[in-house]
């Protein structure tokens, strides 16, 4: 047997144990830090939501004009591939919500165009159930895709935005001060205004600011004091926000733990849309708080997606100039003396005085803003008396004031008043000693008219200043007691109550365009889901105002009345509703008893039991308003009936001049399993007869009055939607 080359051996055993090695590092890289991402593959339901499937589209369709009949088509196939089409790259799962994306900006278009206001109903449905699911896809596939610089950006982002907002707030209140301006340089408001995340002195210009305002002691105590304002406090705090973030390094992403949180965060979305419950409202919450935790950007790109689809503002008003006008202008006639010395004449006489005010918005982003403004007219009639002639002499003068309004939802903050007046005085009589002389007599006085309106230049400067002092003073005095008591009340007879019982909204925001008051407020705590930002459109009416209520709103609201746990008749309750509405609203309310109700004696003895969790809840979606009650029943002369979860939906629309509440089929199901099928039968009929006695159909007025500032106004209900988890009503 011939011997071995030990060289080739050599060579054979390198050349195999390199291909091995070559082998196993291929085999191990799956397990390397840089494995290939597949963003939301694996995260991303699978299964195509409620109210977006195939068969809803096809509804959605039947009632399209035939122009977007190919177009909802061709969404439906969107959608199907986002949630079921097969995208393992994360170029792949981009295309797939980009071409859906697409689709929503054209019903934003739409939406805003009056052409397609038949199939707005149509177009909103389907906006409000598409946009939350494309921008929780796009956040959750940044999130599992940010580098490490844009996760920073990400961070220190949401943060600037705060610090923009503060500078704004504290900028429109300094502009209300003389010196406003050298504070805004003092705080070197201008320089912060443009601080990008990635600008490279970023944190030093942070800190010296923020240093500043934390060195207010050693400031003079009346510079000490103006620094400690709310404005000022408030950008100290969005400050050390922006400081915190920015000087936050990361750590290493938990990957897997990330995509386990993103996945229960989307089934927690998908519980809460198939069953709202407190429950599912706090598993949302939990949820968020958990990716917050593991995303390298501080789960800010998710954040804002749930902020905006599910923690939005839940109370939207919109109020026209011409309907606030109709509460506040109004015209009033003075009537009085005129006793003064005008050179060296005293003249005596009368005048009349007209004057109208009115409000005029004022753009403002930041807080309603609006100039009160006066417009006068003064006729005057009066006699000027000197040693020489006595002056016959009328009076034709017009002033315009106006004074500028801010109103941050808590208090008044008012400008200077600026009056502008024109005076023009007409010499038309005189009576000389030689008066009565023919001839002589009516020379004279002529001669005694010219010389009067020869000083008409100086008389009208005079008359013009007096008329801008008095007006200057009179604004002065009456808009500072107005509107002292106008904060006053606004504090002790509306937002008293509504603190009293839990209900002063958690988030307030006013603003101002040249023709709108807008008012946003979000009733939310900590567990809780809010309003979203798919409230249908709705167009102003010129002198009438819409109101955007969400379901969120209806449920926290009742939630807050104390019926968990509670045995109550339905008297009981309507009473409960009376008086907490009259205390809020601050006059009666009375809730008409329904005419077929039961007596007092049969109420007594079957007695509703509501919940300790959930029991009173609403949805609004396609038309209807559903009230979801959970509540037993408590029954002297029968078996109690265990908690049941009862639906009752309501059709609300506009018929003439009148509301019509169409109830739908009461469902009842039970909350624990029954021991048998018939006895939940049984169970399920008593109470749907309850409740159908307690809630009958009705029909109530569309037109009804409000009071306000010793007016009383009429409004009437022009438009009425209930879509997308939102209640629209629009008057006129």
């Amino acid at each position: 047997m011939p011997s071995r080359n030990p060289t080739f051996q050599m060579w054979t055993w390198t050349v195999t144990c390199s291909c091995l090695s070559m082998w196993l590092a291929t085999q191990t890289w799956g397990f390397d830090d840089k494995a290939p991402v597949n963003g939301i593959s694996g995260v991303w339901p699978t299964v195509t939501p409620e109210g977006l499937s195939e068969e809803d589209f096809t509804a959605l369709s039947a009632n399209m004009e035939e122009g977007w009949k190919k177009w909802t088509q061709e969404t439906s196939d969107l959608v199907k591939d986002l949630y079921e089409g097969k995208h393992p790259t994360v170029e792949e799962q981009q295309a797939a919500i980009q071409r859906l994306e697409v689709k929503l900006e054209t019903l934003r278009k739409a939406l805003s165009n009056s052409d397609y206001r038949s199939i707005f109903p149509q177009l909103q449905q389907l906006y409000s159930r598409l946009s939350p699911e494309v921008d929780l896809a796009r956040a959750a596939l940044d999130t599992l895709t940010l580098d490490p610089q844009s996760a920073q950006t990400h961070r220190t982002g949401p943060a600037l935005e705060d610090l923009q907002e503060a500078i704004g707030h504290l900028r429109t209140d300094l502009s209300d001060f003389r010196n406003g301006s050298g504070w805004v340089h003092w705080a070197r408001l201008n320089e912060l205004s443009g601080l990008q995340p990635d600008s490279p002195d970023l944190l030093t210009q942070i800190n010296e600011v923020k240093s500043k305002l934390e060195g207010r002691e050693s400031l003079e105590p009346e510079q000490r004091d103006f620094v400690s304002r709310e404005p000022f406090l408030k950008l100290e705090d969005a400050l050390a926000e922006v400081q915190r973030v920015a000087q936050s390094k990361g750590t290493k992403t938990d990957t897997a733990g990330l995509r386990d949180s993103l996945a229960k965060l989307l089934d927690a979305v998908n519980a809460y849309r198939d069953d709202p419950s407190a429950e599912t409202e706090a598993a949302v919450r939990t949820s968020l708080d958990s990716v917050r935790e593991l995303s390298p950007d501080g789960g800010a790109a998710i954040a804002d997606a749930v902020a905006a689809n599910f923690l939005n503002y839940n109370l939207r008003v919109f109020v026209s100039e011409g309907l606030i006008n109709r509460f506040f202008s109004e015209t009033r006639s003075e009537r009085s003396q005129i006793r003064e010395r005008v050179m060296e004449a005293s003249v005596y006489g009368y005048q009349c005085t007209d004057v109208t005010t009115g409000i005029r918005l004022v753009p403002n982003s930041l807080k309603a803003a609006f100039d009160l403004e006066l417009d006068g007219v003064i006729r005057s009639n009066a006699n000027g008396y000197t040693s020489r002639a006595t002056i016959h002499t009328v009076g034709y003068h017009t002033f315009r004031a106006t004074k500028h309004v801010l109103f941050d939802g808590q208090n008044f903050y008012l400008s200077d008043g600026q009056v502008s007046a024109r005076a023009n005085n007409q010499a038309v009589g005189a009576h000389t000693r030689v008066s009565h002389v023919p001839i002589l007599g009516r020379i004279a006085n002529n001669i005694a008219i010219r010389e009067a309106n020869a000083r008409n230049p100086q008389t009208n400067a005079m008359a013009m200043q007096r008329i801008t002092q008095q007006v200057s003073s009179q604004l002065e005095q009456e808009a500072a007691s107005q509107f002292a008591n106008a904060s006053k009340e606004l504090q002790t007879k509306t937002y008293g109550p509504l603190r009293k019982y839990n209900l002063y909204p958690d988030v307030m925001q006013l603003s101002t365009t040249a023709s709108e008051l807008n008012l946003s407020s979000r009733l939310m705590d900590a567990d809780e889901i809010g309003g979203s930002q798919s409230a249908p459109i709705a167009a102003v009416p010129s002198t009438g105002l819409v109101a955007q209520i969400h379901e969120s709103l209806l449920t926290h609201a009742f939630d807050r009345l104390g019926l968990n746990g509670q045995e109550m008749t339905e008297d009981q309750v309507r009473e409960l509703l009376e008086s907490r509405l009259s205390e809020i609203l601050g006059r009666p309310v009375s809730i008409p008893k329904p005419q077929n109700a039961a007596p007092e004696e049969e109420q007594a003895a079957n007695t509703l039991v509501f919940d300790q969790n959930d029991p009173v809840r609403f949805t609004i979606t396609d038309g209807v308003v559903t009230l979801i009650i959970r509540a037993g029943l408590k029954r002297n002369n029968g078996e109690d009936i265990p908690t049941q979860i009862i639906s009752v939906p309501f059709t609300p629309t506009l018929q003439g001049d009148k509301i019509v509440l169409t109830r739908g089929n009461v469902g009842v199901k039970p909350v624990t399993r029954p021991p048998n099928v018939s006895a939940q039968v049984a169970r399920a009929q008593i109470m749907r007869q309850k409740i159908q006695s307690a809630l009958p159909e009705q029909t109530v007025d569309a037109t009804f009055e409000i009071e306000q500032q010793n007016k009383t106004v009429k409004l009437t209900l022009i438009e009425l939607i209930a879509q997308g988890g939102w209640l629209t009503l629009s008057f006129q």
